[in-house]
């Protein structure tokens, strides 16, 4: 398609500059009418076979398992993941492009996200004995002790076990 409109434009320019720079505008018109069509058409077969899926599922409820039913019902599954998977493809080309052409121009957006989720989660204050501590020297004292006292090492304990075993072995099995 592309290297017959490609050869079926006919310029009359004397500047080969201009009569390229005119044929690629020419063929990019050429290709979105394509790409448009073709989208179309990958839409409405999508809605088809979700409708035939439909009417697969209706009858499979109503009449039960056929062979008929059972045998196309895969194969349409199979061809509708396969549109989905390459319109997954393309959404994914187009985010490379788009973030390739953009490039960082967002990160001042999300830098700024970060920071005020950073300044949301942050720990502006404490309640020490049923009042509310806001000095961050006071409220950093009590994260201090309070982790201190519960991270510290235990010393040595011995478990004791207070159970009666009601399976003990008898002098032949030990």
């Amino acid at each position: 398609m592309i290297t017959q409109t490609w050869n079926s434009i006919s310029l009359n320019e004397s500047n080969a500059m201009v009569r390229f720079k005119k044929k690629l505008h020419a063929l990019k018109k050429v290709i979105r009418l394509w790409i448009g069509n073709d989208k179309r058409n990958q839409m409405n077969r999508t809605m088809e076979i979700k409708s035939k899926l439909k009417d697969i599922d209706k009858l499979l409820d109503q009449l039960g398992a056929n062979d008929d039913l059972l045998s196309t019902r895969p194969e349409l599954l199979k061809q509708y993941h396969d549109i989905q998977s390459v319109e997954t493809r393309e959404s994914i080309q187009k985010a490379k492009i788009k973030w390739a052409i953009e490039g960082d121009e967002n990160s001042k957006f999300f830098h700024g996200m970060i920071n005020r989720k950073r300044a949301n989660l942050a720990v502006k204050g404490v309640m020490i004995e049923g009042e509310w501590v806001d000095d961050p020297s006071k409220v950093k004292d009590e994260f201090h002790d309070y982790f201190a006292s519960r991270l510290c090492d235990p010393g040595i304990r011995h478990g004791v076990i207070n159970f009666n075993f009601p399976n003990r072995l008898n002098i032949d099995q030990s």
